[in-house]
């Protein structure tokens, strides 16, 4: 039996969002690497671990992200789902305080969340980048009222 090739996050979520039936999935990734900088400064360097991401649709025309792996605190973003293929930047992102100035690029090998922790002095903020990479299990759900999920 040929073990199929693991879904690149390009291929993967175009499909979500354009072709699939389901409303939700979860990507677990093989890795997720978070940078933190400060004035173009690296601040911080988390070493690779596994991460994941929720992606569910609330709309045709907007999807949220449920950030699980984050350094600080769960947190849920949106943004509007591009009519095209085209998913390489899906910014701007929609994000909860004292989060902005938020950014999506997804390739075939990556995909880049990045975002800035704002703060009232300046000197203060902080720009945060999680890479991820490598898809290692996928999970797909229906509507809530349906009650079951698909594992791929």
């Amino acid at each position: 039996m040929r073990k199929q090739p693991n879904p690149n996050p390009l291929q993967t979520l175009t499909h979500f969002l354009h072709q699939s039936t389901h409303n939700q999935l979860q990507i677990t990734f093989a890795s997720l690497n978070i940078c933190n900088s400060q004035h173009g400064k690296l601040l911080h360097r988390l070493p690779s671990r596994q991460g994941r991401i929720g992606f569910q649709k609330l709309s045709p025309q907007l999807l949220q992200l449920d950030i699980m792996d984050s350094l600080v605190f769960r947190f849920s973003v949106q943004c509007h789902i591009p009519q095209t293929t085209n998913l390489n930047d899906m910014g701007p992102l929609s994000l909860p305080r004292p989060l902005d100035q938020g950014s999506m690029q997804v390739d075939e090998e990556k995909l880049v969340l990045s975002f800035r922790i704002d703060a009232p002095d300046p000197l203060l903020r902080i720009k945060v980048t999680h890479t991820y990479q490598g898809i290692y299990h996928l999970e797909k759900f229906c509507t809530p009222l349906c009650g079951h999920a698909t594992q791929v």
